[in-house]
């Protein structure tokens, strides 16, 4: 598919000119803006993945880090990452399926801002703006859960499911660790529309969660461990960023680069592929092959280019047509080869060992291949 595409130098060329955004322009747009490089490409992204998806019930607010560790003003370190050195980008994805629809790319304190407070809060409240009165819920971490933040999304008619940070202000010192408490017990607190609860996992441990979409004592009896609720819904809906995160590292296309723009564009193409393939499991249910969906995408987007280029350019090598009819082109666009007037060269028969050295003028009528007696059939025009 490779070769039938284009060749090598025209491939590392089109890597190495490869850009995103008016030169001319670039200048004044970074004084405003740290990724001004790649900011176009982004958001005409990031509009045709609303365009394309309307999200379920509930969806999951998280980061992902795209590994890269050369010059990034806005380059990010999380020990907890397998990477550790990346780029941070905040997600909005669904808590069912594998489909990211928005997404913010920090680029830290911008040109002429002042220094940010509640970093968390107000990326929540950009990722949920076009989700306001959507009645749906909003499960995240402890990273953006907060008290006003519940409450401001309440406003919008959103629902929040998250854990709280120990050394927040609003946990009442009861629910907080302590040796004296059971484990697996439950410590509720109710205010308004909003619900707090504290389960002890293990002795001297405490984990507080925040809910604006409970509002009872609920606890799952049955279990030995007595989840509350709250509990039960975080751990179903927490992982829709980390699970699409999982599957864009299964499959991806991204290439060594030291450029940071190429990282994020390689990224970005990951995880159009894998949007592309939940719209399509959505309207094939039994449809479970990624690796084969992705196969089968590269060849639809590259046959119209191979077929152009098979009828502009008739005096292509015979090993470069043989490729295509690999790949499935149809025989009708096929040139055949221009034939010599001089004798055929001898090559060395492609199914005989390399150490035999085996050469013949013989060659394949189907792949044009080199072929000695010994690997060949003479088969009449009616056989055939």
């Amino acid at each position: 598919m490779y070769k039938a595409t284009m060749g090598l130098s025209r491939f590392e060329d089109i890597r190495r000119f490869l850009r995103f955004d008016d030169k001319r322009t670039r200048d004044y747009r970074l004084q405003t803006d740290h990724m001004a490089v790649f900011r176009y490409i982004w958001d005409l992204f990031i509009v045709n993945c609303k365009q394309r998806f309307i999200p379920n019930d509930c969806v999951t607010i998280d980061e992902q880090l795209v590994p890269f560790r050369e010059r990034c003003k806005f380059l990010q370190y999380m020990p907890s990452k397998p990477a550790k050195y990346g780029i941070k980008i905040f997600w909005v994805c669904d808590a069912r399926v594998p489909y990211a629809f928005d997404g913010i790319i920090y680029t830290g304190r911008q040109p002429g801002e002042e220094v940010q407070k509640n970093l968390g809060e107000n990326i929540v409240r950009k990722l949920c703006s076009d989700l306001r009165n959507s009645g749906r819920n909003v499960t995240m971490d402890n990273f953006f859960t907060s008290v006003p933040l519940a409450e401001h999304l309440l406003e919008k008619n959103l629902t929040i499911v998250g854990t709280l940070r120990q050394n927040k202000p609003d946990i009442p010192s009861v629910m907080k660790p302590s040796r004296v408490r059971d484990v697996h017990s439950s410590e509720f607190g109710f205010s308004g529309n909003t619900t707090m609860v504290s389960y002890v996992p293990k002795k001297g441990k405490a984990v507080v969660l925040l809910s604006t979409m409970h509002h009872d004592k609920t606890i799952n009896e049955q279990s030995i461990k007595k989840k509350p609720e709250i509990v039960v819904f975080y751990n179903q809906t927490k992982g829709g960023v980390d699970m699409m995160d999982q599957m864009v590292r299964t499959y991806i296309c991204k290439r060594q680069t030291r450029r940071w723009p190429m990282a994020l564009w390689g990224n970005l193409l990951d995880i159009a592929c894998l949007n592309a393939f939940t719209v399509f499991q959505a309207q094939h249910p039994g449809y479970e092959s990624r690796r084969v969906f992705l196969k089968e995408l590269a060849k639809e987007l590259l046959m119209p280019h191979m077929k152009s280029r098979i009828e502009t350019g008739p005096n292509l090598q015979r090993g470069i047509i043989a490729a295509m009819e690999r790949c499935s082109v149809e025989k009708e666009m096929h040139q055949p080869p221009i034939e010599s007037g001089g004798p055929t060269k001898r090559r060395r028969c492609q199914s005989c060992p390399r150490s035999k050295d085996s050469k013949s003028e013989r060659q394949c009528a189907k792949c044009t291949g080199s072929v000695c007696k010994n690997h060949s059939k003479v088969v009449c025009e009616k056989c055939l």
